[in-house]
């Protein structure tokens, strides 16, 4: 008896070793899993797959560099792809097969509500996760962000009021008619913009709501032409914003109103009629032909410009500069903290300064990303003045600083 008793006191000791030795293991990887999941394929297919490609780069680059510098060693990343559909259950179980399958963080996302719901996910995981998209404000109020969900291009809300600014302060528009989509993207950044107009002056005077995929926008565009007001907004993105564009530019909107999109990307302004697109104005995250507007900018943008242009064949668009930031940041967090333990993640991305091609910046109490260059407001070149066909955008100005992000009261801190 006392001999099984000894058998099985050493038989315990050796899974207790065993359990030990493999959470050290855990704790100390050989590879760091990244899981991108974003919207391959739906509306939104195109922008999605530049950030694929992007991230694609950036993995490669750091690969190439000798992997993440963790205390145990440098350490490979392995790159897992998935298709959301832009679909949120399928987004959800995606997310979910990718924790399963071992994921040490997670980024991607082009599709907004995508963001939030993901980020409920991250709350029962604790993945650290910054999405490559606009995030939905409701996840940065107090309270609701996990503790590693971080966002580097801040939300809906800012477009709107940055939007309002730019274009009453910037180029003295007065009334305003608004195309939204009837979601959390359409709706939080017409509240920004409406609240940019109570300090700035000003007045919308249509709004209409139409969904992503939306078949036909005659009928809005019939309804501006009726208003005639000094400028007309889409707030539709990719695909949308293209069909929405040139619509109003067929039905000669563009002779009454100013074409403005809210938040776009040059694949907009290559997909419409380069006479449409010399008279759009716009947001946008970032213009890969910077240098001339901030030669800093330009060279902190030039390995990833020159290298996208080798590798691809074509320079980055606005939304593959988002996702390369958001993976990049995520990765330099993970040097940081020295650890893949979510906890200690997220204390680094609180604490913190990251170096982006956009600068030096910092992520505030509410997880959203402060910085000198926020987003760029950009009007559409004739075609005489462009150098080739992805030259579409001259930069008029750029935003950035705590102003550029709604007040931490109204977020309840």
């Amino acid at each position: 008896m006392k001999r099984i008793i000894t058998i099985l006191a050493i038989f315990a000791l050796i899974f207790v070793f065993g359990a030990t030795g493999a959470l050290a293991k855990d704790k100390e990887p050989k590879v760091f899993k990244l899981s991108f999941i974003s919207s391959l394929s739906g509306p939104l297919a195109h922008v999605a797959n530049t950030q694929k490609l992007a991230v694609e780069l950036l993995v490669e680059q750091r690969n190439n560099a000798g992997g993440l510098n963790m205390p145990w060693g440098k350490i490979p990343i392995e790159l897992s792809v998935a298709d959301d559909e832009m679909k949120l259950d399928v987004g959800v179980r995606r997310f979910r097969e990718a924790v399963e399958g071992g994921a040490h963080a997670v980024s991607g996302s082009v599709y907004n509500p995508m963001s939030a719901a993901l980020n409920e996910e991250c709350k029962i995981t604790g993945t650290p996760y910054i999405p490559g998209c606009v995030p939905a404000l409701d996840a940065f109020k107090k309270g609701n962000p996990a503790v590693a969900t971080y966002s580097v291009a801040f939300t809906p809300w800012s477009i709107g009021y940055l939007l309002a600014d730019a274009l009453v302060n910037g180029l003295g528009k007065k009334t305003f008619f608004w195309q939204i989509r009837p979601d959390s993207w359409g709706t939080v950044t017409l509240q920004g913009f409406e609240d940019g107009l109570k300090e700035f002056g000003g007045k919308v005077v249509g709004v209409e709501q139409l969904p992503k995929g939306a078949p036909d926008y005659s009928a809005v565009i019939n309804k501006a032409l009726a208003a005639k007001p000094d400028a007309f907004i889409t707030n539709m993105f990719g695909g949308d914003a293209v069909a929405c564009i040139k619509t109003a530019y067929d039905m000669g909107l563009h002779k009454t109103s100013l074409l403005v999109n809210g938040w776009t990307a040059y694949e907009v302004a290559m997909g419409i009629p380069p006479e449409a697109a010399a008279e759009l104005y716009a947001l946008t995250y970032y213009y890969y032909d910077i240098g001339g507007f901030d030669k800093d900018l330009g060279m902190r943008g030039k390995a990833l410009r020159d290298e996208h242009m080798k590798k691809y064949g074509f320079p980055p668009d606005a939304y593959a500069v988002l996702a390369y930031t958001a993976v990049d940041v995520l990765l330099q967090a993970v040097e940081k903290a020295g650890s893949v333990d979510s906890k200690k993640i997220g204390q680094m991305l609180g604490t913190k300064s990251f170096n982006t091609v956009k600068g030096d910046a910092k992520f505030r109490e509410d997880h959203q990303l402060e910085g000198k260059y926020l987003a760029f407001f950009v009007k559409g070149k004739p075609a005489s003045a462009k150098k080739d066909k992805y030259d579409v955008f001259e930069i008029l100005g750029a935003y950035g600083g705590d102003k550029a992000l709604p007040p931490l009261k109204d977020l309840g801190y």
